[in-house]
């Protein structure tokens, strides 16, 4: 990395419900693989999303990236699922399984295309996303 770049970390809680249903399982099949994640109405999460940029340092401001801006982002990315059931609420997740990791592969994208459309010089490094203290998943 050069010295005059840097990686800035910042980190949103939103909640969400969701439920683990993969539709090409029969119910026993979900059960089984599933257990207590395959329910009628889901169960819910305060999630944790840590996004970690990549830049240059600015040589008037000293920053890779205004938090105002940073924060910004992670609003709009987490909004749409903030307070939602995913599997009713979200487009996204009435085909696919809203897993930790299919939850993190869908902000992934949703913050590369903001960072993209408002900083394209900046870098998505590494994403985190904590479904509890103990589970989380982590996309480089």
């Amino acid at each position: 990395m050069d010295t005059r770049t840097a990686v800035i970390a910042r980190r949103r809680l939103f909640s969400s419900a969701h439920l683990y249903d993969q539709k090409k399982f029969s119910r026993e099949e979900n059960l089984a693989t599933f257990g207590r994640c395959h329910t009628p109405h889901g169960h819910g999460h305060n999630y944790v999303l840590e996004i970690f940029v990549e830049g240059r340092i600015d040589e008037r401001t000293k920053m890779v990236i205004d938090l105002t801006d940073l924060d910004s982002i992670l609003l709009t990315v987490t909004d749409p699922l903030d307070h939602q059931h995913l599997n009713f609420d979200v487009a996204e997740f009435k085909e696919k399984v809203p897993t930790t990791e299919n939850i993190a592969l869908y902000l992934r994208e949703k913050v590369r295309i903001e960072l993209q459309t408002r900083h394209p010089s900046l870098k998505l490094k590494r994403l985190r996303l904590f479904e509890t203290d103990d589970l989380w998943v982590e996309i480089e």
